[in-house]
């Protein structure tokens, strides 16, 4: 019996490739996509901009309520070419990648209250058909009921590599490489939701394959599961 693949999650450490392959796979499917990590991105941007961190990080202010005062202010709008946010009605873009929010933002994500209103956010913005969530813990924490789930890793050196050439001008060699090792400590260290591989998911090394190649893979996988092979 065959069976329709509605909500796909691709999880994976910094420069794995996740949101590359993600957009590339929604395009194909025409699914929507969703982001985690520019919602992450978002909650460290609006915390710098209202010179906030140090007080979220230590929690000298209720973190849910604070979180609760800036979505009140945010539209997130899901499509097959991404996710889009807007922040007091202005879109939301360039500035997800500013340096400062590159190096904050696995401290504000290591946060249990971020985790937990994002979570519970991003559960209620989607209607799980038709729909790709990309991240660190979709498939094994915020979406663990998800048809299929992915989990895309690669050797240090080339994920490095690749951090690097996305931020050619504004980041080093050496900071891109402290980047990588940093949110990979973090990101697998903290004590909520800590990036893992999901037990039932999908494991692709990308180190040596196009975003195309693991693209196809993962189709590949989608008929399986629609045939009922897997």
């Amino acid at each position: 019996m065959s069976k329709k693949v509605s909500l796909i999650t691709i999880d994976g450490p910094a420069a794995s490739g996740k949101t590359t392959v993600a957009k590339l796979l929604a395009e194909r499917l025409n699914y929507k996509l969703l982001e985690s990590g520019a919602l992450y991105r978002l909650v460290t941007y609006c915390v710098i901009e209202k010179k906030m961190f140090e007080k979220v990080l230590s929690k000298e202010v209720d973190v849910i309520s604070f979180l609760k005062e800036v979505f009140n202010e945010v539209e997130v709008r899901l499509g097959s070419k991404g996710t889009q946010i807007l922040w007091k009605r202005k879109k939301i873009d360039k500035e997800l990648r500013f340096k400062e929010v590159e190096d904050k933002v696995s401290f504000i994500a290591a946060i249990p209250e971020v985790r937990e209103f994002l979570t519970t956010y991003m559960r209620n913005l989607v209607d799980k058909d038709r729909i790709i969530a990309e991240g660190r813990d979709m498939g094994s924490v915020v979406f663990k009921d998800a048809d299929l789930k992915i989990f895309l890793t690669a050797d240090e050196k080339i994920r490095v590599q690749r951090r690097y050439k996305d931020h050619v001008g504004s980041l080093s060699l050496e900071e891109a490489k402290k980047n990588v090792v940093l949110r990979d400590e973090l990101d697998s260290k903290r004590k909520v939701a800590p990036l893992k591989i999901p037990n039932d998911a999908y494991v692709i090394d990308t180190s040596e394959l196009t975003p195309e190649e693991v693209v196809d893979k993962i189709l590949e996988k989608i008929k399986a599961y629609e045939k009922g092979v897997v």
